[in-house]
């Protein structure tokens, strides 16, 4: 089952004191999100952006929880450096709306949690006590990005030529396709991955930091052998 949490029990008085948070975030949202955690106990600490946060000499082992505008450009530039520069703070995404692939994409990124602006007094503090308990928490309505990505066999056959550096004419040539369909199952294979272009699908399929494994390209045979087969004709 996946590990998806969406409420948790309150805790109780002598356990608040332990719940720390670092809130980045400026302009309403700094002050609608900091207002929702003071009433629920939380110790905040405010930082206006990603950078000025990184540029703490010693910090904490708060749960950081990081307001963006738009999702998916937050991946890179402010989920990634907190994930990596914070390994034991897990992350809590707090955005105005998120698409299902997108969920994938902040996950992939090392995220630890999703919560949608509009639902920040209900789930933004159930939120928090599950990632810092371990849990991975997005939205229900989002609970399928959490389980591994199904692609289909074409899909994982280009994948896998595309990790091997290959390009959509070569693919094409190979696996004997008109490169237009080479790029529509690439193109629903990046949607179902969260990522938006080549380079980072196969950083999401090898980085041994937070990649998926070889093994979601798993088939009955597989891309090495489609190359081979296809080499030697």
């Amino acid at each position: 089952m996946p590990k998806t949490i969406l409420q948790s029990p309150r805790p109780t008085a002598e356990h608040r004191d332990d719940r720390r948070v670092a809130l980045i975030a400026s302009g309403e949202p700094a002050d609608v999100i900091a207002a929702t955690l003071a009433t629920r106990g939380f110790k905040l600490r405010s930082f206006a952006s990603t950078r000025a946060l990184l540029g703490e000499r010693s910090l904490g082992q708060e749960t950081l929880v990081l307001w963006v505008q738009d999702a998916i450009s937050a991946i890179p530039g402010f989920i990634e450096p907190l994930a990596k520069r914070q390994p034991p703070s897990p992350v809590v995404v707090v955005c105005e709306a998120i698409q299902r692939w997108e969920v994938r994409g902040a996950l992939a990124a090392g995220a630890a949690g999703v919560v949608l602006y509009d639902d920040v007094a209900e789930t933004l503090a159930p939120a928090i006590d599950a990632v810092a308990a371990g849990q991975l928490c997005v939205p229900r309505s989002q609970w399928r990005q959490v389980e591994p990505p199904v692609l289909s066999t074409r899909e994982k056959q280009i994948l896998g030529l595309v990790v091997m550096g290959y390009m959509n004419s070569q693919i094409a040539e190979r696996l004997f396709l008109a490169e237009s369909t080479v790029k529509s199952h690439l193109s629903s294979a990046f949607g179902k991955l969260g990522v938006r272009s080549r380079n980072e699908a196969v950083d999401l399929i090898i980085n041994p930091e937070r990649g998926l494994g070889m093994g979601i390209l798993g088939l009955g045979g597989d891309p090495l052998q489609t190359l081979a087969s296809a080499s030697s004709r």
